[in-house]
């Protein structure tokens, strides 16, 4: 992942990990991150696989975004579930909406 955006990718994360479970981001063992592709599916409509899911909590916990390379549609069906929104942007649409966002407040 881009060095830049990565921050940004850090605090949606967490913020999905806090939506999803209600408390701060924490490693995804096994059956959490099942639960939390569980949780996406039903909110947006789309899958993303759990294994991933537990990596980019590690990579966020770490700060190593040479770890983790989600794709546009990854990162709008994240920020999907933040928003409270469901169904795939066109072209990750989403993502850039949050990600414009955060930088606006910063």
């Amino acid at each position: 992942m881009d060095q830049k955006d990565f921050p940004i990718f850090c605090t949606l994360f967490s913020e999905v990990h806090a939506k999803a479970f209600g408390e701060p981001l924490t490693k995804l063992p096994h059956g959490k991150a099942q639960t939390l592709s569980w949780l996406l599916f039903e909110a947006t409509g789309e899958l993303l696989s759990y294994k991933s899911l537990a990596n980019y909590a590690s990579a966020v916990l770490e700060g190593k975004s040479g770890k983790i390379n989600p794709t546009g549609i990854t990162l709008s069906i994240l920020a999907q579930y933040v928003a409270g929104q469901s169904g795939v942007s066109v072209h990750g649409i989403d993502w850039f909406r949050y990600r414009s966002s955060v930088l606006s407040q910063a």
